[in-house]
C-alpha cells in the first residue's frame, strides 16, 4: 500500500505556482464537460427510469430558470454591446475560443470556434440527434434565459456546434419596441 505525503500532494496540485494560459483554458474546458456530463447522465437516466416524466422539460426548465438568475446578476444592459460585454468572460472567451465579430449599440456577436459541452457527449458517446437537442434545446434554454429579464433585446443563436456548424454565432440583437 502507498501513502502519499503532503508533500508529494502539495507537488501534483501546485497552489502556489503561477497557472499558465494553458492549464487555465484546460482547466475551465474541464469544468464545463464534468457539468455537460453530469447533466447529459441525469437526462439519460430520467428518460430510461421514468419514461412517463418529461425530461426533456425539466432540464430545459432548470436551464433556462439558471440562465433567468444569471442574467438578472448584470443589473440591466442598456445596449446590444452592454448585453454581449456582460454576458462574457476571460475565462468563457479562452475556453470556447470566442472570437468577437461585431459590437454595437443595437448588435453584437461572438463566436465560439470551440464547445466542451458538446466535447462532452461526444466523449460519452452521444448520438448526433442527442447533441443536437442537448445544446440547441437544453444548454441553450440557459443563454436565452439571460436575456429573459430585458425586455427589447433577442438572443439568436445563428450557427451551432452542438447542430453540426463549425463554429456558434451568439448574435444579441436590440429590437424596437
Amino acid at each position: 500500500m502507498s501513502t502519499i505525503g503532503k508533500e508529494e500532494y502539495l507537488a501534483k496540485v501546485a497552489p502556489d505556482k503561477p497557472i499558465s494560459e494553458e492549464e487555465f483554458v484546460t482547466a475551465l474546458r474541464n469544468a464545463h464537460k464534468i457539468r455537460t456530463n453530469v447533466c447529459f447522465r441525469i437526462w439519460k437516466k430520467i428518460k430510461e427510469l421514468y419514461p412517463d416524466v418529461d425530461a426533456d422539460r425539466i432540464l430545459i426548465e432548470a436551464y433556462s430558470e439558471f440562465g433567468i438568475g444569471e442574467g438578472k446578476k448584470w443589473g440591466g444592459i442598456e445596449s446590444a454591446a452592454d448585453g454581449l460585454y456582460k454576458q462574457s468572460s476571460r475565462g468563457g472567451y479562452l475556453a470556447f475560443s470566442q472570437e468577437l465579430k461585431e459590437i454595437s449599440d443595437d448588435y453584437a456577436q461572438k463566436d465560439f470556434h470551440y464547445c466542451p459541452h458538446v466535447e462532452a457527449m461526444k466523449e460519452l458517446g452521444a448520438s448526433a440527434e442527442d447533441i443536437r437537442f442537448f445544446c440547441q434545446e437544453i444548454l441553450s434554454s440557459g443563454d436565452y434565459g439571460n436575456i429573459v429579464p430585458y425586455e427589447g433585446y433577442e438572443l439568436e443563436f445563428k450557427k451551432q456546434i452542438g447542430a453540426g456548424d463549425d463554429h456558434c454565432e451568439y448574435c444579441l440583437r436590440k429590437c424596437s419596441k
